[in-house]
């Protein structure tokens, strides 16, 4: 998105406010320049997946095949994946012979972590394939341009969440979640603000302040449905590949839910865009900035447009 193509903005790219009955305008793009729901939230993201599938979906199975490879990788060097595979440490557990083996609880840890770094990149290039489809545009081109310079940026702030977010759930389960919804939205503004890792984690918290109810019922909508739906389409798959021995099994079932995890990661990531875009559009009349940049856009490509019903924001100085 080219916010700079007006004057006067702060870094940020926040609009001048615009009219009140802007969001009644035709969209430029496929996703609605207005306040949206929590159910046309889930909605759109599709749309943004089925546009921008192959980026989206590559993005989330590298993130998946990493994830699975920390934890199948953990077990292996401590020599649990046996007894994991075959779960016969839940079983000592529970008869309260034992408690949880460090492996088992290190590997889990890993592959959470990881799983929580890579979704956060996959936010960020979501935000920026919806923010494109939001003017209009298709996409392509967008992250090298977006990004140039900024991968650093992204990398670094998806990491500080990771840890923050995977160590507050381990540890209390509530901390990792109100970190998450704090910080949810870091790595779409290091992908669309150009900001630097301390000040998106403060810009996220400031974007999500009034609005983390919202952004909780999204979350939790997003990934209840992903897991669900993951979780029987990995066990539906697994079952076709017949009777194996349990660590078999075991890497069978890590490869098959990486797979179907691509799709339901790569939606979430696009929910988290779409959060982004409308805690903007509701807090910051960012439709207005957009609905612009869409405007310069046609005219840069075909000539002067008709009139938009936008009016120009003033003069610089």
């Amino acid at each position: 998105m080219s916010f700079p193509e007006y004057p006067r903005q702060d870094p940020y790219g926040r609009p001048y406010p615009g009219r009140p009955d802007a969001w009644g305008l035709a969209q430029p793009g496929p996703i609605p320049l207005r306040p949206l729901g929590v159910g046309e939230i889930l909605g759109v993201a599709v749309t943004v997946v089925r546009r921008c599938l192959l980026p989206l979906v590559l993005a989330a199975l590298a993130v998946g095949a990493l994830s699975a490879a920390a934890t199948v990788g953990v077990l292996g060097a401590a020599g649990s994946l046996q007894s994991y595979a075959e779960a016969t440490w839940l079983e000592d557990v529970l008869r309260g012979g034992t408690s949880i083996p460090v492996s088992i609880v290190v590997s889990a840890l890993a592959g959470l972590l990881v799983s929580v770094v890579g979704a956060q990149v996959v936010a960020g290039l979501a935000t920026v394939y919806a923010g494109a489809l939001a003017q209009g545009r298709d996409g392509r081109g967008e992250v090298a341009g977006r990004l140039r310079g900024r991968w650093p940026a992204l990398l670094a702030v998806s990491v500080v969440v990771g840890v923050l977010v995977s160590i507050g759930l381990m540890l209390f389960v509530v901390p990792g979640v109100l970190a998450f919804l704090v910080l949810a939205l870091a790595a779409s503004v290091v992908a669309m603000e150009r900001s630097g890792v301390g000040e998106a984690l403060r810009r996220s918290a400031q974007l999500s302040r009034g609005h983390r109810g919202r952004i909780f019922g999204a979350l939790a909508l997003a990934l209840l449905i992903g897991t669900v739906g993951g979780a029987v389409v990995t066990t539906v798959v697994s079952s076709l590949f017949g009777q194996h021995d349990a660590v078999t099994t075991l890497l069978i079932t890590q490869g098959v839910g990486a797979v179907v995890g691509a799709f339901t990661g790569a939606w979430t990531g696009a929910v988290v865009a779409l959060l982004y875009i409308d805690v903007r559009i509701r807090t910051e009349r960012l439709d207005y900035a957009l609905r612009l940049a869409a405007d310069l856009d046609r005219q840069r490509r075909s000539g002067p447009a008709g009139p938009s019903g936008l009016t120009p924001p003033p003069p610089a100085g």
